[in-house]
């Protein structure tokens, strides 16, 4: 399969919308929209993989800041279409995005994933990800 990255427009409102909801993050194509219209910021990027016409993946890639360890780059997201996996798009995928982060002098590329989803655990260490820690996230609603 012949497929191109690029950088996620405006007009991927309605396939990344599709993406987003197999995730398991149900968005529609207009809140999707309005979040691709969200300020430019140079130390993220959304990429799609397209092939043809048609979009079969993306990937959130952004540089991310702690006091104690400095900044890194890390995978915020990535979603391949269920009818289009196992073709290597989801690796070419992560391919650019270790491109972007060593191109901006990062030395290390971090990925979270949900401890249910062992197939993309799996996807993961085959690219020579290793596992480093196991956590627990908590939220609060701030009732706003």
């Amino acid at each position: 399969m012949n497929v191109t990255i690029r950088v996620a427009a405006e007009s991927d409102a309605v396939p990344l919308a599709t993406l987003s909801t197999q995730l398991g993050y149900p968005a529609s194509s207009e809140v999707m929209r309005e979040r691709l219209r969200y300020k430019p910021d140079p130390n993220r990027a959304l990429f799609v993989a397209e092939s043809g016409n048609e979009v079969v993946g993306c990937l959130e890639v952004a540089v991310m800041f702690a006091w104690e360890t400095g900044e890194w780059a890390e995978i915020r997201g990535l979603v391949v279409l269920d009818s289009a996996r196992s073709l290597g798009i989801g690796g070419k995928l992560v391919a650019h995005a270790k491109e972007w982060a060593h191109g901006r002098g990062h030395t290390k590329l971090r990925v979270r994933t949900n401890e249910v989803r062992t197939r993309t655990h799996e996807f993961y260490e085959r690219l020579g990800f290793m596992k480093t820690k196991s956590q627990r996230v908590y939220d609060i609603s701030l009732g706003v």
